[in-house]
């Protein structure tokens, strides 16, 4: 009988872990029954140092690959990362007595699929080694790495931290022509089969590091990120591994890293690293339509391509299946309008459809300003040390003024350089040209330097000067000295437009829960108050200016628009269109509209469902169980089918079967409670354990039942909490007999309350409430 290997990978700093690995594994290896022999990263180590290249080949060439990760040891992921690539089997360990073990392991739900074995000392880690005999599991390994997405992509994982170089990255990545998938910390973790299915086929990844000891970036991030770096280096993927200075390089990866002192340095790197890619992709363009035709006429399940569940990584293929519901037909003639809608409802979607239909037509100029995070908590930072209590919502309007007036002419700067050679300017436009010339560090900056630069300018104004001619100061120098001229010049280049669009998106990025809630809640309300204010100044035709067919239209997440209102006067000024998918039919259109773009042989949305789906899961109907489970966003039910699909085509079936709704019911679970986090901010400290409490409870909870499960982790006020859980829709709230009802954008969260509270009056019982079942499965919930 063969001598199976294994390789076991360890932190090499936590000495309270030594001890006992060290320890079990000569157990293992002098078993006199045992047929697999165990050698560590301890056995390539020369004088306190190892070669990497050398424990590689040994991953490589292991039948078992062992991890101990207790602690999220960097360099042990980037080792499992390794492994995953190559398809070992694979058995963790974790030291129980280690407090933070489990809910580390468990916060990183990347690895979530697999098991782990729990020991406290050395005899247990060999007795658990015995139980579980790992190495003689059958040839499947943990991890199935699916053939690949048809679509090629560069594959970016941002920065956590808003830094310069990290903007100035995102700037890059965004303009370059490559398709690309961009993993953004914000929008929430991604699984791990998201990777794996892009990996196979990706032109590059990009791993942007910002500091292992620094608290803008997460330890559950960098560990992620780090795993993902060994995956790639696995696959002999081309991955660039950027870090900001000073940065600890981990021993694993230390040679492959680069190191960049600024964003001038970071912006180097990557464009040498970019250039063979991007001539690569305009080589294989057409090559790889013709490819992904071929694929999606195949008819079969791995044939289907749903696109992604995050809008910003599919601006092209977003395109062909896009819905066009009717708040977005009256955002394409609306002259001013206010999207709301929680995340994942197709806020961007909407932007980037509206951006791109517009553009098709080139009397049409589009403006789309997405702020960076760290531009907008820039602008509050700035703002904060320059307004007048009396004076506050003048002084806010006219720098939001000053901010989308500069940006238009910023945007128009940058496209009349892009014209080509034969283009022939007119007079208005070389005047316009000579006056962003001249006034370039006020216009032709991104928000907070163009803002620094202005609020220089300002601090001349007195301070001593009464609120009037502190007013009339910051009036003549905005009005008279930059908006007058931004208006004039605008309006002499842009008059002969059909439409001038401007889109306003990314506001949610800024919101920092940690800052004055009053002050940040009248900044943005300036924003929507001065909405209407700019679209008639340019609708206007004057002696000193032309008429401009200008619209603004602004996207804002439900939650910040809510808290917003609740500091906000004069709230009926704002035209509101909310974005919501209760219609069950209008949902399921979104995965039927993917399916009829990326295959050719279905001729029916009845022939899809009909000829690829089972009928019934658990004895419902299918679309019926999908309703019921699934919070009701076009990203929820896009990720549902995408794993849905993969585990059909993972299991070799021909028609996706019961097992792989319910195995996908897992995964999907998971990802909804995954989402809940960056929609909290910071309003809730340790949200996820406060979550985690609600582990096999029942679904149906009484007020003090869930006020119980509130109380251990959590010194918050407990009303507070219900009342945070039921804006994410964790909790639902009976409204009637055996009737819950949760919050949506349809009603007024104020009359589900009162509708409860007088349910409660008339039963003469307790308030009750019912954890979401999108939730259920992934928290082991007791269904009722």
């Amino acid at each position: 009988m063969r001598i199976k290997k294994a390789f076991y990978a360890y932190s090499s700093q936590k000495l309270d872990l030594l001890e006992d690995i060290r320890t079990a594994v000569k157990k293992i290896n002098d078993s006199s029954s045992n047929n697999i022999t165990i050698t560590t990263w301890e056995n390539y180590s020369i004088s306190g140092k190892f070669i990497i290249s050398d424990i590689l080949t040994a991953i490589q060439e292991c039948d078992l690959f062992m991890c101990d990760l207790t602690y999220l040891n960097y360099n042990v992921l980037y080792e499992l990362g390794y492994a995953i690539a190559h398809k070992k089997k694979i058995w963790i360990s974790l030291n129980t007595t280690h407090v933070k073990a489990t809910s580390n392991y468990k916060s990183f739900n990347l690895l979530t699929t697999i098991g782990y074995a729990g020991y406290q000392n050395a005899n247990e880690l060999f007795d658990r080694f015995f139980t579980d005999i790992p190495y003689e599991y059958t040839d499947t390994p943990n991890i199935i790495i699916p053939e690949g997405d048809v679509n090629k992509s560069l594959l970016y994982l941002k920065c956590e931290a808003n830094t310069s170089a990290s903007t100035s990255l995102n700037s890059l990545i965004n303009k370059l022509p490559v398709p690309k998938k961009i993993d953004d910390p914000y929008e929430g973790s991604q699984p791990l089969n998201w990777y794996l299915n892009l990996l196979p086929n990706a032109f590059g990844v990009i791993i942007h590091f910002h500091s292992i000891d620094s608290e803008k970036e997460s330890q559950l991030d960098v560990a992620r990120k780090a795993l993902i770096a060994g995956i790639s280096k696995g696959m002999k993927i081309n991955t660039l591994l950027l870090a900001h200075a000073p940065f600890q390089r981990p021993l694993d990866y230390h040679d492959d890293l680069q190191i960049h002192e600024n964003a001038i340095g970071c912006e180097s790197i990557v464009k040498k690293w970019l250039e063979p890619i991007t001539e690569k992709y305009r080589e294989m363009v057409g090559e790889h339509k013709d490819y992904k035709a071929e694929q999606k006429a195949a008819g079969k399940l791995s044939s289907f391509v749903l696109g992604d569940y995050v809008a910003e990584n599919e601006n092209q293929d977003l395109m062909e299946y896009f819905i066009e519901t009717a708040e977005f037909k009256e955002a394409l003639n609306a002259q001013q309008i206010l999207f709301v809608g929680r995340k994942g409802t197709g806020k961007t979607a909407n932007l980037i459809k509206l951006k791109n239909i517009m553009s098709l037509d080139k009397r049409n100029f589009v403006v789309p300003i997405q702020p960076q995070g760290h531009e907008f908590e820039g602008v509050l930072g700035i703002m904060e040390q320059m307004l007048y209590s009396s004076e506050q919502r003048h002084f806010i309007e006219s720098i939001w003024k000053y901010l989308i007036y500069t940006e238009i002419a910023r945007q128009y700067y940058e496209y009349l350089n892009n014209q080509p050679l034969h283009y022939q300017k007119t007079e208005d436009e070389k005047n316009f040209e000579d006056f962003v010339g001249s006034n370039k560090r006020l216009i032709d900056a991104d928000f907070t330097l163009r803002l620094e630069n202005v609020v220089g300018d300002l601090k001349a104004i007195n301070k001593s000067d009464s609120v009037e001619q502190q007013r009339s100061k910051v009036s003549e120098f905005l009005h008279k000295n930059m908006l007058h001229q931004l208006r004039t010049h605008l309006g002499n280049v842009l008059r002969k437009k059909e439409s001038v669009k401007i889109l306003v998106d990314n506001l949610d990025k800024g919101w920092n829960d940690s800052a004055n809630l009053s002050n940040l809640s009248d900044l943005l309300f300036g924003l929507l108050n001065v909405i209407h204010k700019i679209t008639g100044e340019f609708q206007r035709n004057t002696y000193k200016h032309e008429q401009v067919n200008l619209s603004l239209i602004v996207f804002l997440r439900s939650d910040i628009f809510s808290r917003i209102m609740s500091h906000a006067p004069e709230r009926d000024k704002i035209a509101t269109k909310y974005l919501n998918w209760s219609d069950s039919k209008l949902l399921f259109r979104v995965i039927e509209k993917r399916i009829d773009y990326s295959s050719n042989g279905i001729t029916s949305p009845e022939t899809f469902w009909r000829d690829y789906f089972c009928e019934t899961v658990d004895g419902v109907p299918l679309k019926e169980y999908v309703q019921n489970l699934i919070i009701p966003r076009p990203r929820d039910i896009i990720f549902l089918f995408k794993v849905i699909l993969q585990e059909a085509v993972n299991r070799g079936h021909k028609i996706v079967e019961e097992e792989d709704f319910k195995t996908a019911e897992y995964a999907y679970s998971e990802y909804a409670l995954q989402s809940l986090f960056p929609e909290n901010g910071k309003r809730v400290k340790d949200l996820e354990s406060i979550l985690y409490e609600f582990v096999g409870q029942k679904s149906i909870l009484t007020q003090e039942e869930v006020e119980d499960c509130l109380k251990i982790n959590s010194e918050e006020d407990l009303e507070f909490l219900i009342q945070i859980l039921c804006e994410m829709t964790f909790l639902g709230q009976e409204v009637g007999p055996n009737k819950f009802e949760y919050y949506s954008d349809k009603k007024p969260a104020k009359i589900t309350n009162k509708l409860a509270q007088r349910h409660s009056v008339i039963t003469g019982q307790s308030k009750k409430f019912k954890i979401n079942p999108a939730f259920h499965e992934y928290l082991g919930i007791i269904k009722e």
